[in-house]
C-alpha cells in the first residue's frame, strides 16, 4: 500500500465508522417513529439515499477512484438521487410503492457495493465485509421489492436493513484499521 493508498484507506475507514454511527441512529429513529409518527419516519426514508449520496461524494473526493471504481460510484450517486425523488413522490400516497422503490435501490446499490468491494479488495484489503454487505443488500432489495409490491412491508421493516449495514461498515472499518496498523509497523 503506497502513501496515497494509505491516506485513502484512512479516509475510507473514517467514512465506514461515520456510516456505522449514522445508520444505527437512523435505524433507531425509524424503528421508534414508524408506528407513532409515520410522517417523520417517511421523511427519514427519503433521507437515507440522500445520506448515501453524501457518503459517495465524500468517497469520490477522498479516495479519487479511477476506472470502473469511479464509474460504479457515480452510478450509485445518480441511483441515490433518483431513489430519493421516487420515494418523495410516493411515500405520502402509497407507502408500499416507496418500499418497492427502496428495494430496487437496495438491489442496485448492493450490486454496486459488491463491485466496489471486489475492486478495493486488492487495493486496501479488508473488504470481505463490504462484499457480503453488497450481496445481502442485493438479496434484501429483492425482498423489499416483492414485499412492497405485495403491500406486506412498511417503513419500519427497513430499520433492520440499516442495522445490518452498520455492522458491515463497522467490520470494514476495523479491518482497514488493522491493515493500516500492520503496514505502518512494517
Amino acid at each position: 500500500m503506497q502513501i496515497n493508498s494509505f491516506e485513502s484507506a484512512r479516509s475510507l475507514r473514517n467514512l465506514y465508522l461515520v456510516r456505522t454511527a449514522f445508520q444505527l441512529i437512523w435505524a433507531a429513529a425509524v424503528l421508534s417513529t414508524a408506528v407513532t409518527q409515520p410522517r417523520f419516519a417517511s421523511v427519514l426514508l427519503i433521507a437515507y439515499p440522500l445520506w448515501d449520496v453524501a457518503c459517495t461524494l465524500y468517497d469520490l473526493t477522498a479516495s479519487r477512484p479511477t476506472g470502473s471504481a469511479r464509474t460504479s460510484q457515480v452510478i450509485n450517486a445518480l441511483l441515490d438521487v433518483a431513489t430519493a425523488i421516487g420515494i418523495a413522490m410516493t411515500i405520502f400516497r402509497n407507502e408500499a410503492t416507496s418500499i418497492a422503490i427502496f428495494g430496487a435501490w437496495a438491489l442496485g446499490a448492493g450490486l454496486l457495493q459488491l463491485v466496489a468491494g471486489l475492486i478495493r479488495r486488492k487495493q486496501f484489503g479488508g473488504q470481505w465485509a463490504m462484499i457480503l454487505s453488497g450481496a445481502q443488500s442485493t438479496a434484501a432489495g429483492i425482498g423489499f421489492v416483492l414485499g412492497g409490491l405485495g403491500g406486506k412491508l412498511h417503513t419500519k421493516d427497513i430499520g433492520g436493513y440499516a442495522i445490518f449495514g452498520a455492522i458491515y461498515f463497522l467490520i470494514g472499518g476495523v479491518l482497514i484499521s488493522r491493515k493500516r496498523s500492520q503496514i505502518s509497523e512494517a
